[in-house]
């Protein structure tokens, strides 16, 4: 961006400050009737209560209908009490309103009759599964059977929209480059790796995850959208909490505990999770190479069994300081061990198909890493709706990874090559990150009906990597490791990006509602390898994001269209020019330093149309993004094969979602959809075959039922396909069938659980270009037959629980 440009975005943004602000306009209504004579109720006291603290938001009575409607509500989670002479109390819970949900229609309310005037009845609303908006989705976890005692890889993988690969990494609706976050803040600030962390993080702790394929401007633009795993605070008085403890027949065993207390000002929660699993994967990968001297065969066929477990334990708390401020504090440590041994056989053909040579690898590996992170947020409502909003977050983490590597050379009938002795290595591999994040928010209300809303707010992420791999080779005749000076090295890289952003919010009285924002980031990157004799200083450069959106909202459907730029910072891992094996390895990788951030332009058109038992949400989306960064291989002497990273030129991805769901009666519960995108690549190098076009897809169906006796069951169905640069991956059908029983007044639960019994999880992955063709084959032993029980503890008071309204 150009300078002229910046000066004039912050001479807006600071001017605005002062001049707009941000409200929160919600909504909450419903109908009181007579469960026998279906009358109306009229003159019955009605409150809104803060769900935290109990204290009145407002209160009034039923109108000569038996209707009420309270408006001009915060977001928040609220109750509404009910009192009438000759009727029980009713109190109904967990009423959330936000961005999304601003008008709450709670329908028609059945007052039960009274035998001794005041006991007190709580009913709790159940929310769907899944709740579709115009530019976010939200996954209710506790809706969810399939969620007790599991991880939240295991939730993710029948969220709408999202992708989980085969190794655990999840996308939304295919896309190359989509962030984690965790309560709002990326997670790349607690974990060194984001799979260990979601392997091990516990359901039980989830409150609900949010997708968003258009994020609003206060979050980071880096990636192609986020995915917001939203952790439970405990907002529920007393005392509750969660124990549960499964196990399966593929030898994982996880225990997950959750535990929350809240007084009147102090709430303390926390979270306890201990995952161990076992793993075994086989591999085989066909290349044939038409290099211009030769044309020859490769074939490798490989197998792995790992071990892993891991323990994270969260701890938090909540102190409302008075009416108008709120501290929260938090900690989180994570630890993973892993143990592994592999084994993989190279065999070379010539052009008859006559093999020639063969060799064998084995490996055996331990690694293991510690993360930590802390978090304060500071949130001050004033009085005439301001709310200001600041947080800090500061984690580190450490991990050591080493490894023995031993390699044979054989001849076509396994005879030790001559004059080529064994080759083995000792790797070790030690990494040393710290971050630190800061952020500020202040919201305002606009206008005296405080329909529109305004917001603003500035942040600091820095962080620091050190990466150090240290390798040594067995020297035979002096019988004695030797370090390997061109395997050596340390990587440092430090990041620094500075954020503000501004974004108005427009709702009109016929419920239109405009959103119109922007973000500016300044990154500042630098990052030095020990073998090269300069440090790489990549030069500062200021990067704005538009975010534009609006939406119309009628009776029975909706429709909604958004607009956002968004940035592809190359990572430590495309950038470390480090190569990880040795030159002599079949496969060998390395990063590029002189990548460039791509940048994506993308527009979504959404459409929602429900009835009283169904809904059903389309949605067509267009991205177009530039210096593309993409992993790029081609085969190199010896019939090996190197691989790095490239910006290929630009690609175009337009994608049709159709995602809904049916509820036959009020026991079964149908939901499904699918993705289909077609993606397109330009590209600027001169390797032809990289221009290139392909089709993915991604679907999921899902059926829910209440059964007799406390029962339920639930089945979820996933299969995905995509395209690359050079080539494609195609996933397999995965499957899971749970069966939950509910025992002592729903305390206790028990549930059966079945993973994949219609085949093992796999994917084709087919590479080529003009110089080769590849074909990678990866199968993993997922068939799992499970078990858990679950312990639900509440002590709130009184209340006795109401099945239905």
């Amino acid at each position: 961006m150009k300078i002229k440009y910046l000066i004039l975005y912050s001479i807006l943004f600071f001017a605005s400050v002062n001049a707009f602000a941000q409200s929160n306009n919600g909504s909450v209504s419903g109908k009181l009737t007579d469960p026998i004579t279906g009358e109306m109720i009229d003159f019955a006291g009605v409150a809104i209560l803060n769900q935290g603290t109990e204290d009145i938001v407002k209160s009034g009575t039923s109108n000569n209908g038996g209707a009420f409607k309270f408006t001009n509500l915060p977001y928040g989670k609220f109750s509404v009490r009910i009192t009438y002479i000759g009727y029980e109390k009713q109190t109904i819970d967990d009423i959330e309103i936000n961005a999304e949900h601003t008008e709450i229609h709670l329908g028609i309310i059945k007052l039960k009759k009274s035998g001794n005037a005041m006991a007190e009845v709580t009913v709790s609303e159940k929310k769907r599964i899944v709740e579709f908006g115009a530019d976010q989705i939200n996954y209710n976890v506790s809706q969810s059977l399939q969620s007790e005692g599991a991880t939240a890889t295991d939730i993710l993988k029948n969220v709408p929209m999202v992708s989980v690969d085969i190794d655990g990494n999840a996308t939304i609706s295919g896309k190359r480059n989509t962030r984690i976050f965790i309560d709002g803040k990326p997670s790349d600030y607690m974990t060194s790796n984001i799979t260990d962390l979601l392997n091990v993080l516990p359901s039980d702790a989830i409150e609900k995850i949010e997708v968003m394929t258009n994020p609003p401007a206060k979050y980071s633009a880096d990636g192609e959208g986020i995915i917001n795993i939203v952790l439970k605070k405990g907002y529920k008085l007393g005392l509750n909490g969660t124990l549960s403890l499964s196990a399966g027949t593929l030898g994982n065993y996880n225990v997950n505990t959750y535990a929350s207390y809240k007084g009147k000002t102090f709430s303390l929660s926390s979270s306890y999770a201990f995952g161990k699993s076992e793993s075994n994967t086989y591999s085989s990968s066909l290349s044939q190479n038409f290099l211009a001297d030769t044309n020859y065969y490769r074939n490798q066929y490989g197998n792995r069994s790992g071990l892993n477990y891991g323990h994270n334990i969260r701890e938090g708390v909540n102190w409302d300081i008075d009416t108008t401020q709120n501290l929260r504090v938090t900690a989180n440590l994570n630890i993973n061990r892993s143990t592994g041994a592999s084994g993989s056989d190279y065999l070379y053909f010539d052009e008859n198909n006559l093999e020639t040579k063969m060799r064998n690898q084995g490996n055996s590996n331990q690694n293991q890493s510690t993360n930590y992170s802390f978090d304060a947020d500071y949130t001050w409502k004033r009085t005439n709706g301001d709310q200001l909003e600041a947080s800090a977050t500061y984690s580190a983490n450490t991990s050591a990874n080493n490894r023995f590597a031993q390699t044979l050379y054989l001849d076509a009938n396994d005879n030790p090559l001559p004059g080529s002795l064994p080759l083995n290595q000792l790797y070790d591999v030690d990494g040393r990150n710290k971050a630190f994040q800061f952020k500020i928010d202040y919201d305002k209300p606009l206008g005296e009906a405080k329909r529109s809303t305004f917001n603003f707010g500035a942040s600091a992420n820095l962080r620091t990597n050190n990466n150090n791999q240290d390798v040594q080779g067995f020297n035979f005749t002096n019988q004695v490791y030797l370090r390997d000076t061109a395997l050596t090295n340390n990587f440092v890289y430090n990041e620094h990006i500075y954020s503000s952003y501004a974004s108005l919010t427009l709702k009109t009285e016929n419920k239109w509602q405009f959103r119109i924002g922007g973000r500016s980031e300044f990154t500042d990157v630098n990052f030095s390898v020990s073998a090269l004799p300069a440090p790489y200083n990549i030069k500062p450069y200021i990067s704005f994001f538009p975010n534009l959106s609006a939406s119309k909202n009628y009776e029975s459907y909706s429709f909604g269209v958004s607009y956002s730029g968004r940035i592809g910072r190359p990572n430590i891992y495309s950038l470390n020019p480090q190569v990880i094996t040795n030159t002599s390895n079949p496969n060998i990788s390395f990063g590029n330093p002189g990548l460039s951030p791509s940048y994506t332009q993308q527009l979504d058109l959404s459409f929602s149309v429900f009835g009283h038992d169904w809904a059903f949400y389309p949605r067509i989306g267009f991205a177009n993004t530039t210096h593309i960064i993409e992993r790029i291989t081609t085969p190199i002497a010896n019939g090996a094969y190197q691989t790095t990273y490239d910006n290929l030129g630009s690609s175009s991805y337009n994608t049709i979602n159709l995602y809904g769901n049916y509820r036959i009666n009020k026991k079964i519960n149908l939901n499904g959809g699918g993705t289909l995108g077609h993606m397109v690549y330009q590209s600027s190098n001169t390797n032809s075959t990289l221009n290139r076009n392909g089709f993915t897809f991604q679907g999921k169906a899902g059926v829910q039922a209440d059964l007799p006796a406390k029962t339920a069951f639930e089945s979820n169905f996933n299969y995905y396909t995509n395209t690359s640069a050079q080539g494609r991956n195609k996933g397999s059908l995965t499957s899971s069938f749970a069966m939950r029983k509910s025992l002592y007044k729903n305390k206790f639960r028990v549930r059966l659980m079945i993973t994949n019994p219609l085949g093992q999880s796999s994917s084709t992955t087919l590479t080529q270009s003009d110089t080769f063709n590849k074909q990678d084959y990866y199968t993993v032993n997922t068939r799992n037959y499970s078990m858990s029980v679950s312990y639900n503890f509440t002590k709130v008071g009184n209340k006795k629980p109401l099945k239905g309204i």
